[in-house]
């Protein structure tokens, strides 16, 4: 029975992304209009889709455990959906460790669930925090952990077309339009440990027509998968690990493709990154 129960959920998710169509003006609207209807049956699904995230996840554990008995660690997963993250750190991390864990999205009916999760599994150092990823900042202004999981690849473009402006704003207008991916990236580094912080993420992706041979994609391949996520409002473009590059210091990194349930023969790439800020040295510990 429960096989038939996992069955029917994940065609469930299914039909939500192939044929249903996103609606909203705003991007929480579009977000809760896309995974509401399948936030029960979210964490089943992906497990078997989001391939990326134990590696990013045990990569991070592996980190955070370097760190010894350190006091004060505090977790923030941007765009943490159901919280399924903290679940898979707590078989690598004993979560004491950690004096705060935020579990923060925009997506009502994901954090309903995440909330559900923590009040089962008696998680009493994980708050739940429903909040756009490029404002939110923990209470200690500080993070030695800041994780993306399939999150970025979230924060797409927002075009907005300059007459709209009054001529008081126009010359703000270059401001207004930085990617949301560059504001989520640096509103975590205003907070990340400047001496022991890590920033994981794992996403999709796909290459520049130019690339490191171990992130090289062929044409088709570049334009296959971006046209297929288009469809769901996730952006795989190259730019946001181009970004990471550019603002951290990378300190490890992997490339693979992953499968997509009842969709045979198809591998998605995806990437592990975690980086740190540039300039530290191998006394702090990481």
């Amino acid at each position: 029975m429960d096989l038939v129960n996992n069955i029917v959920n994940d065609l469930q998710v299914l039909k939500t992304i192939w044929f249903s169509k996103i609606s909203g003006d705003s991007h929480k609207e579009r977000l809760e209009n896309f995974y509401g209807p399948q936030a029960d049956a979210y964490d089943h699904f992906r497990a078997k889709f989001l391939h990326g995230r134990r590696g990013m996840i045990k990569a991070c554990a592996a980190k955070i455990n370097n760190l010894g008995e350190r006091p004060g660690l505090v977790w923030v997963d941007l765009g943490g959906g159901t919280g399924e993250n903290v679940d898979m750190m707590a078989e690598y991390v004993d979560l004491s460790k950690f004096e705060k864990i935020y579990v923060v999205d925009l997506c009502g009916p994901l954090c309903e669930v995440s909330k559900k999760k923590a009040q089962t599994r008696g998680w009493k150092n994980v708050e739940v925090v429903e909040a756009d990823v490029c404002e939110f900042e923990p209470e200690s202004k500080r993070a030695t952990l800041v994780t993306f999981s399939y999150s970025l690849s979230m924060t797409t473009y927002i075009l907005m077309d300059w007459k709209c402006f009054s001529v008081e704003l126009k010359d703000q207008f270059f401001e207004v339009l930085i990617p949301p991916f560059m504001a989520a990236v640096d509103k975590a580094l205003s907070y990340l440990d400047q001496a022991v912080g890590i920033l994981g993420v794992a996403d999709f992706y796909t290459s520049m027509k130019y690339d490191s041979l171990d992130r090289q994609h062929g044409y088709l391949t570049r334009w296959f998968w971006r046209a297929i996520f288009d469809m769901d409002n996730i952006e795989l473009g190259p730019e946001r690990r181009l970004y990471l590059d550019h603002t951290l210091e990378r300190v490890y990194e992997e490339n693979k493709s992953g499968g997509i349930p009842y969709v045979p023969f198809l591998k998605v790439p995806y990437f592990i990154w975690l980086g740190r800020v540039r300039h530290l040295g191998a006394a702090n510990g990481i």
